[in-house]
């Protein structure tokens, strides 16, 4: 039942990655600027789509390749893998929306963002960080 509550999240997570880039492309300017503190450094707008775009499609692609690769894992493992995959997606959301509001063109304290994309890597750093534990206690449970 937590697989498949698993595979919904991040069915879903991947469509709201999907919709959040596709909006964020179409407003980006042709020089898309990375950070602006001291140096600004920018990449262009079709490079950026092509970056993301085969980053997006080799890390939700990872899914398929685990499942099909990996035949006698604990059940439990494959629920993991897709909550990680759908945390990186979540993380890739809060970055898009970071280069939008960067390259918007308005005035905007960035340091509001700060809690979206620092938040999102805690929250994929405790999921990988949950497999483990999760697999110890497992083993300590199953020999008492």
């Amino acid at each position: 039942m937590a697989l498949k509550i698993f595979k919904g999240m991040w069915f879903f997570s991947l469509l709201g990655l999907l919709v959040t880039f596709f909006y964020v492309y179409a407003s980006l300017p042709e020089q898309v600027a990375l950070w602006e503190e001291g140096l600004t450094t920018s990449i262009s707008k079709n490079g950026l789509f092509y970056l993301a775009i085969s980053l997006i499609a080799f890390i939700n692609v990872l899914v398929f390749i685990v499942t099909r690769l990996m035949f006698n894992q604990v059940q439990g493992f494959y629920g993991w893998f897709y909550g990680l995959i759908t945390t990186i997606n979540i993380f890739f959301i809060a970055t898009l929306l970071l280069l939008y509001v960067l390259n918007s063109g308005e005035r905007y304290d960035y340091s509001g963002m700060a809690p979206a994309i620092y938040g999102s890597l805690f929250l994929v750093a405790a999921w990988i960080i949950g497999w483990p534990i999760y697999a110890i206690s497992q083993k300590i449970t199953s020999k008492q």
